[in-house]
């Protein structure tokens, strides 16, 4: 089975080299990446950047901001 592309605001998320915080794309503060394997085969579909915790921090930070306004948002 052949995958087409996996998109997120017009970016594909396979091979990335940034991560998506705070509604963009950021470099990551780390060198390490993270093989995406397909589960049934074992074949890595894609490489994607090992966070550090100085992301994690970044992604929590954004989190918290946007939390106030987004969880007064209507369902429909």
């Amino acid at each position: 089975m052949q995958w087409g592309p996996i998109e997120i605001r017009g970016f594909d998320v396979r091979d990335r080299d940034r991560l998506f915080i705070d509604g963009d794309w950021v470099q990551s503060t780390g060198d390490a990446v993270i093989d995406v394997e397909n589960p049934a085969t074992e074949e890595v579909v894609a490489r994607v950047p090992a966070g550090t915790a100085e992301d994690v921090d970044r992604a929590v930070s954004a989190a918290r901001a946007a939390f106030g306004g987004w969880s007064t948002t209507s369902v429909g």
